[in-house]
């Protein structure tokens, strides 16, 4: 299945109030995304996929913040805290990077922490699961649906 009939898919079934949005433009980086869809970057949301101590977890900020992996290492109490390999983002989200959305099952089943500034955010835009889209969603929809922690894990 696509990455974005996944989440169509996932919207569907959690009944989440959200929008997708088709580009002509690739969407798969932050600033093209913003460059696309006219919202600025602390409006869109990344999604990372994170190996800490050879486990996977996901991370979520705001595009104009950098990940903090200390920070994210004491939160986790590992040792050890990298981005995944793109051939592990494929086998953990069954899309590329570029392309993972946090409004699919791969990333709902896994342990979640959203940075703490995202709360204070009313709609944003996610990855869409593809390279041409993204979904405009309300942050208070992520955080029912996703039931992530939340922390200071931006900078």
């Amino acid at each position: 299945m696509k990455g974005v009939d996944k989440v169509k898919e996932f919207i569907s079934k959690y009944k989440v109030n959200a929008k997708i949005l088709k580009f002509k433009e690739t969407v798969e980086s932050v600033k093209s995304a913003s460059k696309a869809s006219g919202v600025s970057e602390d409006k869109i949301l990344k999604t990372l996929i994170i190996i800490a101590d050879g486990k996977p977890y996901v991370t979520i900020l705001p595009g104009d913040k950098r990940l903090n992996f200390k920070q994210v290492a004491t939160i986790l109490n590992a040792k050890k805290v990298r981005l995944a390999k793109p051939n592990e983002v494929i086998n953990i989200t069954g899309v590329k990077p570029g392309e993972v959305s946090p409004l699919t099952e791969e990333i709902k089943n896994l342990s979640i922490i959203v940075d703490e500034s995202v709360i204070n955010k009313d709609e944003v835009l996610v990855g869409g699961g593809s390279l041409h889209h993204l979904v405009k969603v309300n942050v208070k929809e992520l955080i029912r649906i996703l039931k992530p922690r939340i922390a200071q894990i931006g900078r």
